[in-house]
């Protein structure tokens, strides 16, 4: 039971891989307001970069404290800790965008792939009456 749309696979064919694929053109809006996915990105991988600054700074400032300078060390092990939590919500951001986007482009796909096997289970009860 395969129709002009669909190879003997189930693979979608020439026809409905065109429609979908100038569906999924529509969606790829560019503009900074109009594309947050790629402007969370962008932060997040801004945010990574600056808390392993941070983290490293601190670090490197706390092994030069000397030994009577506790207090210091202290505070840069702070900023250290800080820095490296900075660092990880920036990747939590940069993560969250990207698979967004991703994840969009397989439901709209999903979308398409089940329209087209109700469109065949239709023809196939239409067929047998």
């Amino acid at each position: 039971m395969t129709d002009e749309n669909t190879d003997p696979s189930g693979t979608m064919s020439s026809s409905r891989l065109s429609q979908f694929e100038s569906e999924v053109a529509k969606l790829k809006v560019t503009g900074g307001g109009a594309n947050p996915e790629r402007l969370g990105s962008r932060w997040g991988i801004g945010l990574t970069i600056l808390g392993f600054v941070i983290a490293f700074i601190s670090w490197w400032n706390a092994l030069d404290a000397g030994p009577g300078d506790a207090l210091s060390a202290l505070r840069s092990e702070t900023f250290a800790f800080i820095g490296v939590g900075i660092a990880v919500i920036g990747v939590v951001i940069w993560l969250r965008n990207s698979l967004t986007r991703y994840l969009r482009y397989w439901i709209i796909r999903l979308v398409y792939e089940q329209r087209e096997q109700t469109e065949q289970l239709i023809r196939a009860l239409r067929d047998e009456k």
